[in-house]
């Protein structure tokens, strides 16, 4: 917890500093950061270098009126604005911007503080909230893709598919400034291996298709999964490397690791 300094702390330096003490020494006579002391010395030192312990002190203090959370309200205001909000269920903002047509300034997040430290309830019970917020909770949802019919959710991946065999492949759409071109990714997720290539059409689907079926086709006998990107409807065209044993879910990253690296 941050403790400002005191009169005596500021005299003790006052006092290291004419008998010539480093700032270290100074920190450790009062019990605190020699970055303190440096910070203390130069906020408060005159142009000339000169630092006064009483000058500095008074300094302080009144630096602690002007922040905002220390300025002092009147009274007959403060009754005003907490007279409002009984009698005419006015918000603290409704308040505050009334009042400063009055020429009393009074800042709404002050009248809040007041509320809150009512303790027997009757202020927040003028508010339209009671004080009271209701954090929304997203439950998760199954997933939807509306553009491949007949597609399998990632939640049902087979165990097999953990990564610890040769064969599961993993499909990503690397997409350009204004989607004029893609940049196709394939990658295997036991070693890593990716496979890459440019699509001078963009995200065309019969053309990306074409494309996967041309860069797996070498390793048609080791694919066994493969995780498509949304954008292809891989299996409703009867498009795969191994269409018979394929099987495609949603994988919405790709690993960071890469081992191998193939452009074609």
């Amino acid at each position: 917890m941050y403790n400002h300094l005191t009169r005596e702390q500021r005299y003790a330096i006052y006092l290291g500093l004419q008998e010539g003490k480093s700032l270290k020494a100074i920190a450790r006579q009062i019990n605190v950061h020699p970055s303190t002391v440096s910070r203390e010395i130069s906020r408060n030192s005159t142009r000339c270098g000169h630092y006064s312990w009483r000058s500095a002190h008074e300094n302080a203090v009144i630096r602690g009126r002007h922040l905002p959370g220390n300025r002092h309200v009147n009274y007959n205001i403060k009754r005003e604005a907490l007279s409002l909000l009984r009698n005419e269920d006015w918000s603290p903002r409704q308040i505050s911007g009334y009042l400063a047509l009055k020429g009393d300034r009074v800042s709404h997040e002050t009248i809040y503080k007041w509320i809150r430290a009512d303790k027997t309830g009757e202020l927040s019970g003028h508010c339209r909230h009671r004080m009271k917020y209701r954090r929304h909770v997203r439950l998760p949802a199954k997933t939807r893709v509306r553009n491949i019919p007949d597609r399998i959710s990632i939640h049902d991946r087979p165990k097999e598919a953990d990564g610890s065999r040769f064969g599961d492949w993993e499909m990503d759409l690397i997409i350009g400034k204004g989607q004029k071109s893609a940049i196709l990714t394939l990658c295997e997720r036991s070693v890593n291996y990716l496979i890459m290539e440019r699509l001078p059409y963009g995200k065309n689907p019969d053309k990306v298709a074409d494309t996967v079926i041309r860069l797996l086709m070498p390793y048609r006998k080791n694919v066994l999964t493969i995780q498509p990107i949304t954008e292809l409807n891989l299996h409703a065209t009867g498009k795969s490397p191994r269409h018979s044993e394929q099987r495609s879910f949603l994988q919405t990253h790709m690993p960071h690791g890469r081992k191998g690296l193939s452009k074609t």
